[in-house]
């Protein structure tokens, strides 16, 4: 891993941290980690096993059953005993249990060594929460983003829009406002901008303008 170059991502729910690292992955060749899908993957599991309460035996038996596999794409695949659940992972209900699971201390140690399994040539994009501050403190680059709520709040609607559903926004804008405060306020890693991580508000800034930044700042980190 201490070869590997590894760029971390954090920020804000619907900040633009997927898009970004998407476009970084297909730029620089990278995979792409998405962090909070194993606090997802938690989620569902909880509910198709009916999980009562996380205990440190049950939440190493349902960790010792994950597995991420590398996709053609350079993401990844996320099995549990041996089933592919990825597509299950992604809707609002699961997002929102998976910011409760995330609080969990024993959840995010136990999850340290998936994640860190991740790394592979030629590099990763770490896409997250706590990925500058907790899971790869010693990255090459560490990137923080942050954005208006209405800006997000907007976003996260045409994105639910393109797949499918019919969303309220003003429940969406309240639903991020409750994600900010459970991510920030949490005891265990809360979100927060690593002190040298590069701060970007997106709130005004289009794609390409960002994506120029951070190739810019992946170049000078390199010398």
């Amino acid at each position: 891993m201490i070869n590997v170059p590894i760029i971390t991502i954090d920020g804000l729910a619907s900040s633009g941290k997927t898009t970004i690292s998407k476009l970084l992955s297909h730029h620089l060749g990278f995979y792409t980690l998405d962090s909070g899908v194993l606090y997802r993957a938690f989620a569902y599991i909880k509910t198709i096993e009916g999980v009562d309460e996380y205990t440190t035996d049950t939440i190493s038996r349902i960790i010792n059953k994950i597995n991420m596999v590398p996709t053609k794409t350079l993401g990844f695949d996320i099995f549990y005993n041996k089933n592919n659940i990825t597509t299950h992972l992604y809707n609002e209900e699961v997002g929102l249990a998976a910011s409760n699971i995330s609080k969990n201390e024993d959840i995010r140690e136990g999850l340290l060594s998936i994640q860190h399994g991740s790394v592979q040539m030629p590099g990763l994009i770490a896409n997250g929460r706590d990925m500058g501050t907790k899971v790869f403190p010693d990255a090459m680059l560490k990137i923080y983003f942050t954005a208006n709520i209405d800006v997000r709040a907007k976003r996260r609607y045409a994105q639910l829009i393109e797949s499918g559903s019919s969303p309220n926004l003003e429940n969406i804008r309240k639903s991020l406002e409750e994600r900010d405060q459970k991510d920030m306020n949490r005891d265990v890693s809360p979100l927060k901008a690593d002190k040298d991580a590069v701060i970007i508000d997106s709130s005004a800034l289009n794609i390409d303008t960002i994506l120029d930044k951070i190739l810019g700042l992946y170049k000078i980190s390199r010398v």
